[in-house]
């Protein structure tokens, strides 16, 4: 078995160059995946001693992923981050999708590690991963917009969830979002409108719990003149 030490990337020709798998053999990754993502649960270092041993015997893409998302189960977020950014940057150019969900994967960790400069980077490069296909972008803009809130960069926050509610309206977290990046730019009508279309939009408990606490958040700043401090 790999140690835990051991190297995790592949070299970029071999995931450029490799023949797709057949049907039975994707399928038979594809449940490897599941059942190794399934044990970091479980027990997240001897996931990522599994899949370490499985990327050894096989240099499958699927198994570095999970042994990236068993670091970051571990609380090691940087180091699980940048396996994914890299292996984002390893795989082959056409698989759009896949590229965008490893850099996708890499900021969120970027974001638990409170490394926000990194998780934009990352989300950034699978936007652009992505950019001719605007039904899957709604998602990273809402993510790169964390990203930028967590910078206290609020106007580029806003920009991001507006373009995320441009292509798919009505959406709550967004909204719930742009109020608070609004409030935080004094734009306190707009931001009260956002917040309360949230609410409104709320489809759980929690979403509801969360847009109150923003809309509440909202008037108290338009009374007082000044942005609630959310932290």
């Amino acid at each position: 078995m790999m140690t835990a030490i051991a190297s995790l990337m592949l070299p970029l020709a071999l995931l450029q160059t490799a023949a797709p798998e057949a049907g039975g053999a994707a399928a038979r990754t594809a449940e490897r995946f599941s059942q190794c993502v399934a044990l970091i649960d479980d027990d997240a270092a001897r996931a990522y001693e599994e899949a370490m041993a499985w990327a050894a015997e096989a240099q499958s893409v699927g198994a570095y992923r999970c042994a990236a998302m068993a670091l970051i189960a571990q609380d090691r977020y940087a180091e699980g981050a940048r396996r994914l950014d890299s292996l984002g940057s390893a795989v082959n150019p056409a698989e759009t999708a896949t590229r965008a969900e490893l850099f996708s994967q890499a900021g969120n960790a970027w974001l638990l590690g409170r490394e926000p400069s990194r998780a934009r980077a990352s989300f950034t490069r699978a936007i652009s991963t992505i950019e001719s296909d605007p039904s899957q972008l709604p998602d990273l803009l809402i993510d790169r917009a964390r990203a930028y809130a967590m910078e206290e960069d609020w106007r580029h926050a806003e920009e991001d969830l507006s373009r995320a509610l441009d292509i798919r309206a009505n959406d709550a977290l967004a909204l719930r979002l742009r109020a608070s990046a609004r409030m935080h730019q004094n734009s306190f009508d707009l931001a009260e409108a956002d917040a309360q279309q949230a609410f409104t939009l709320a489809s759980t408990e929690d979403d509801r719990v969360s847009a109150a606490l923003v809309l509440g958040h909202v008037r108290e700043s338009k009374r007082t003149g000044a942005a609630v401090d959310e932290q």
